[in-house]
């Protein structure tokens, strides 16, 4: 085991791409003719995006088959991605992670070509380690899977890392997985149970890992 690891969720977390996220759920519902809402898509936070789209053809009644319906979710993500940019605090966070020879990953929902892609777009791909995205992993988020995924990958011990997420259901995952951690909460007041702590951003974790490491 190496130690300590510092693992960050994608979409709300490091990368501030909820509004993009927004857009694209609107826009692909717009395409069938149908009309989403706040409910719905906060409550699709978290899983892979074969799961949403197929949440979402059957909350829809949508007549489509589920593989060419992702294809279509996954075209208008990247069609949108690259208006994303990072987080406040999010290279000064990875560069004190590196500084601490901490491993760090992004464990995302998100698809992991798409998200090295960004991570280079963006200037922060020498500062991750790896990436586990949603299909590189048979169960995702709220399944512990891809946190163990990325485990084995860095050889980090779950006890000794620091998991980063902004959603209740990412949340489970990096907790059902061991790893202590902290939730991005913005102005969301049902925080999961078993964080390690609610933080308002990146440069929080930051002082987070600065005085308990």
């Amino acid at each position: 085991m190496i130690g300590a690891g510092l693992f960050l969720d994608l979409d709300g977390t490091l990368a501030d791409s909820l509004g993009v996220i927004r857009t694209v759920y609107d826009r692909f519902l717009e395409r069938f003719g149908k009309i989403g809402g706040d409910a719905e898509f906060d409550s699709l936070n978290g899983p892979p995006m074969a799961e949403v789209v197929a949440c979402l053809i059957r909350n829809h009644a949508i007549n489509q088959q589920v593989d060419d319906a992702i294809e279509i979710y996954r075209g208008l993500i990247a069609e949108t991605y690259s208006d994303v940019a990072p987080f406040a605090g999010a290279e000064e966070l990875l560069r004190l992670a590196r500084s601490r020879a901490m491993p760090v990953g992004v464990v995302t929902s998100n698809n992991a070509a798409l998200t090295r892609k960004w991570l280079r777009t963006v200037g922060l791909d020498a500062l991750v380690d790896d990436v586990v995205g949603g299909d590189d992993v048979t169960r995702g988020k709220p399944d512990p899977e891809p946190y163990l995924t990325m485990l084995e990958r860095t050889g980090c011990k779950a006890s000794a890392s620091l998991a980063v997420e902004d959603s209740v259901m990412g949340a489970g995952a990096a907790i059902a997985a061991g790893i202590p951690t902290l939730f991005v909460a913005g102005e969301k007041a049902d925080a999961p149970v078993g964080i390690a702590g609610l933080v308002g951003g990146l440069y929080a974790v930051a002082d987070y890992l600065r005085v308990s490491t």
